[in-house]
């Protein structure tokens, strides 16, 4: 397979198959790999939680593919992983770094009655209703389950971990030098990161990074909105700037 190899990373409480809907419009010209992260969408949990551990993971889990040379897509939990990816393996590996509503590197600041809600998530409608409170717009029946399935197969242990631990947990030092291109996708009615958090916590801590807006998509932007998430990763993926407007040759 001579196609450029594109890694796909989920969000917090997705898994692998958050990317089949992105996934099917890239397939044709790229070689896409989507990793479900230990502890989500039922796989065995790590056994030392933290955003190093889970690096690592990928970092083992690609060499055992043998992929030397990929770009690597991160959305929410997943950019924060990427980035901290990015900061371990050697320059040139990573072709492009493409974040979607990434966790920032910093800390990510949840309310405290999203938090208590994030919680108690396996009670009666309350994941049903962590899904509804992240996005925008109306999920299928299919989608709607998918991402239903997954958060509720998250091992109990990651899922805590994450909430009181890795979302605050600090990797802003480890990226200071990272000299990649990178791509942030953001919507401005994103209620998880929001745009706020995005510019104070996330942007200024990326060298260079092209930031690319949109409206009226939630948080859940790869199952609402894959067609928008799809579009600037062949854009970055030719690296052409996708703030100018492409006219016909």
């Amino acid at each position: 397979d001579e196609r450029e190899v594109l890694v796909f990373l989920h969000y917090f409480g997705g898994s692998a198959a958050s990317w089949d809907w992105v996934i099917e419009k890239l397939s044709d010209d790229y070689h896409c790999i989507a990793i479900t992260l230990p502890g989500f969408g039922a796989s065995d949990p790590l056994k030392t939680l933290s955003i190093e551990a889970f690096a690592e993971f990928v970092q083992k889990d690609l060499d055992k593919k043998n992929i030397v040379k990929y770009s690597l897509i991160g959305h929410s939990m997943g950019g924060k992983i990427a980035l901290q990816i990015a900061a371990n393996v050697p320059t040139n590996t990573i072709q492009q770094l493409i974040l979607i509503a990434p966790s920032p590197p910093t800390f990510e600041d949840t309310p405290k009655k999203e938090k208590e809600l994030m919680l108690h998530h396996t009670e009666p409608g309350s994941a049903e209703k962590l899904i509804t409170n992240a996005v925008k717009k109306s999920l299928s029946d299919e989608q709607f389950d998918a991402a239903l399935k997954a958060q509720l197969s998250t091992d109990p242990e990651t899922w805590k971990w994450w909430i009181l631990k890795g979302m605050k947990h600090s990797i802003a030092d480890n990226i200071f030098n990272l000299d990649l291109p990178i791509t942030v996708l953001s919507s401005q009615d994103d209620p998880v990161i929001t745009p706020k958090m995005n510019k104070n916590q996330g942007i200024p801590y990326l060298n260079s990074a092209k930031l690319i807006t949109t409206k009226g998509v939630g948080h859940l932007s790869p199952i609402e909105a894959p067609k928008w998430i799809a579009e600037p990763i062949k854009i970055a993926m030719k690296n052409e700037d996708p703030q100018e407007e492409q006219s016909p040759s």
